[in-house]
């Protein structure tokens, strides 16, 4: 099974326009979508609503989360703007949303680890920077 994934689209509507459509040229058997969906300065309502139709596979990541729970005074701009900007129907849509969810019973999907939608994966942070996760630290 051809699997494309989406993540961190972040309202950019334009780029998951771009994506969606190379994805089908692909020929992709399903899209699944890995969370940050809205947060972002561009087009948080109308990603909403591209992604509610086209009813994909999606989890909550850290930012919906933050939508969903965090103090709107407390959010950082792009997260306050989405909050702002968002309606009922796209608040309903994230709350139902899963922290994870599996796909043919093969494929475990979450934002960041299955421990947590905050922790990177493959890369490292530090107060110096960003590298790539060594083999220890990711297994």
């Amino acid at each position: 099974m051809k699997i494309a994934a989406l993540s961190d689209i972040h309202g950019n509507l334009a780029a998951l326009d771009a994506v969606l459509d190379d994805i089908r040229r692909r020929g992709a058997d399903v899209i699944v979508n890995l969370g940050d969906i809205v947060s972002g300065a561009l087009h948080p309502a109308e990603t909403a609503d591209r992604l509610i139709a086209l009813d994909l596979p999606t989890i909550k990541g850290n930012h919906e989360r933050q939508l969903l729970t965090g103090d709107r005074d407390a959010m950082r701009l792009s997260d306050r703007w989405a909050h702002d900007t968002l309606r009922d129907a796209h608040f309903a849509w994230i709350a139902a949303l899963p922290e994870r969810l599996t796909l043919d019973d093969d494929v475990l999907m979450v934002h960041g680890t299955p421990d947590s939608d905050l922790v990177y994966f493959l890369e490292t942070v530090t107060p110096d920077g960003c590298r790539a996760a060594t083999p220890d630290e990711i297994a």
